[in-house]
């Protein structure tokens, strides 16, 4: 439909006597439409997502593209063809010099501008995340790091790190012991640092609660877990290491989480950014968690499509419930998910 269009608009345009001059211009205009529709399809074929209209145009893509045809229709209008330069030899190589001089500056700026554009528009590259013990845990921790190599496997966007030394609360300061006053997430934040950090406790966070963020740490229980098992806490906590992670990224280099989300609510559809209420409905929320279309929208803008497909793909936890990974486990760890 769009070659159609361009093709009747170009049609109309050649009978006129301005087309000579105009050629050029929308010769480039159907060309940025052209790359723009192929981006379009390309992300729908690539990562199976479909974003809406607004959300594309004003995504990070359109904005390379559109900065990539700029640098080129400004390097064309500077180096067009000028007037023929004067009659003599000394004097046709003068010109000749001084012309090629101002056009290799002007190319030279444009590229320097156009690539300091590209890199500001492009989506934010993301740490990876330490995992630690906050104290020591009521599950098979070997079969937990596995889990985790296996969710590294999976991806190349970001990974986890686990410590393996247990943290003690006697090798903080007097002044650090009574500022956190036994809080996991106090812990979190003095052994983190300016790192980006998950902790795993087994203390509770509240009657209803299952994590606890700032900033750039988090902090997950497993407290009292295996009375609502099924899912397994190997579930949980696979599925709690992708939102954390994500919660984490975001604060970190976007604008944080989207408006109302995590609000305590009576309602729910299952969305990554919700709130769930009560540890009975926590359980559907891992075992069928997913990102909405909003959420999708938010983490391709802010950290690229395939951070967006990498974190949906994960969160879905097929990974870790195939054949393989449930062998192994089973095999090696003696833990059934």
């Amino acid at each position: 439909m769009i070659s159609k269009l361009l093709e009747f608009v170009f049609g109309y345009l050649k009978t006129k006597p301005f087309w000579a001059r105009l050629e050029p211009a929308a010769v480039l205009i159907s060309l940025y439409v052209v790359a723009v529709v192929f981006a379009f399809e390309y992300v729908q074929w690539r990562y199976h997502f479909s974003p809406s209209i607004p959300f594309f145009a004003a995504s990070y893509i359109v904005k390379q593209i559109t900065i990539v045809f700029a640098a080129i229709a400004l390097l064309a209008l500077g180096f067009r063809k000028r007037s023929d330069p004067p009659s003599g030899t000394r004097t046709r190589v003068v010109q000749w010099l001084r012309a090629g001089t101002r056009k290799l500056a002007l190319g030279g700026v444009v590229l320097v501008i156009s690539m300091g554009l590209l890199l500001y528009v492009s989506p934010h590259r993301v740490r990876d995340v330490k995992l630690k013990y906050l104290d020591e845990p009521n599950f098979n921790k070997a079969a937990f790091t596995y889990i985790v190599y296996e969710l590294n496997r999976e991806q190349a966007t970001w990974h986890f790190t686990v410590n393996f030394d247990t943290f003690k609360p006697n090798a903080l300061t007097s002044e650090e012991s009574r500022r956190c006053g036994g809080a996991p997430l106090c812990y979190a934040e003095t052994v983190a640092g300016t790192d980006t950090l998950i902790g795993i406790t087994t203390e509770q966070l509240g009657q209803d609660t299952f994590w606890q963020n700032s900033n750039n740490v988090s902090v997950v229980s497993v407290d009292r877990w295996e009375r609502f098992s099924p899912p397994s806490v190997y579930e949980y906590l696979a599925y709690s290491l992708v939102v954390q992670s994500t919660i984490i990224h975001l604060n970190r280099y976007c604008k944080g989480l989207p408006e109302g989300a995590f609000d305590p609510g009576r309602s729910a559809y299952g969305d990554l950014f919700e709130f769930s209420p009560t540890r009975t409905e926590i359980k559907a929320a891992v075992l069928a968690a997913h990102l909405s279309p909003k959420g999708e929208e938010l983490l391709g803008n802010c950290f690229g499509m395939e951070y967006m497909n990498t974190c949906s793909r994960l969160l879905s936890l097929d990974w870790l419930r195939s054949p393989r990974v449930r062998e192994n486990l089973k095999k090696n760890f003696d833990v059934e998910l």
